[in-house]
């Protein structure tokens, strides 16, 4: 079983609306539309972003590492990505 997280953001009232007219024409919760189009988005960006996290000159200088309380290695999900947007 997954758990899923909340993730909170902003957009302009055009894309809103965009997406508004969208959920009521499929009959789709917005939220629905949103993850639908997430999902893709990863999927084609995907090998950029494995080879950007492998190619992180981090992982030479750290092999297991401790992250609030939990040991964590380049194998975790909190990555580089993540790690570079603090």
């Amino acid at each position: 079983m997954s758990s899923t997280k909340h993730v909170q953001t902003e957009i302009d009232e055009s894309l809103y609306s965009m997406l508004k007219a969208l959920s009521l024409r499929e009959k789709r919760p917005i939220k629905e539309i949103l993850r639908d189009a997430i999902e893709e988005y990863l999927r084609k960006n995907a090998n950029l972003t494995e080879e950007e996290i492998s190619k992180d000159p981090i992982w030479d200088a750290f092999g297991v590492v401790a992250l609030k309380g939990k040991r964590t290695s380049r194998d975790e999900d909190w990555g580089v990505v993540e790690w570079r947007s603090h």
